[in-house]
């Protein structure tokens, strides 16, 4: 019996949403090789997708081990304490995973829209240059 593949994170769900790609981080690496212009940029959006991706994942596991730790919190006192600090410093853990995921967040969605300013979207017309008064 095989498992069904793990969802996109919250990167790649944004590239695909943002960008109507099925599959942004494949697509945009084929679609921007190296030596294209926007290669760079193509690439800081997939490697900070992925990122946010591994982050968010990370948080997710840290919850689901600070859950499992309360509900050890019955029986010997001097457990209990140890415990009591254990929530302590993995709460102070998650906390940090939580404003790196922010940090992550924010740089994709700036690069997202630089993207966005430079690409068109497809079917869209370019943008006339202003004119010169």
């Amino acid at each position: 019996m095989t498992s069904a593949p793990n969802p996109p994170g919250p990167g790649t769900r944004l590239l695909a949403d943002q960008l109507a790609l099925g599959d942004p981080l494949t697509v945009l690496t084929a679609r921007h090789p190296p030596g294209d212009r926007l290669h760079r940029l193509a690439r800081a959006l997939c490697q900070t997708a992925g990122e946010l991706d591994t982050a968010y994942g990370r948080v997710q596991q840290a919850g689901r081990e600070l859950r499992a730790l309360r509900g050890r919190l019955v029986g010997d006192p001097e457990e209990i304490d140890a415990l009591r600090e254990e929530i302590s410093s993995s709460a102070g853990e998650l906390e940090v995973m939580l404003e790196r995921c922010d940090v992550l967040d924010t740089a994709l969605i700036r690069l997202l829209g630089i993207y966005q300013d430079v690409v068109p979207a497809p079917g869209a017309k370019p943008r006339a240059a202003s004119a010169a008064s």
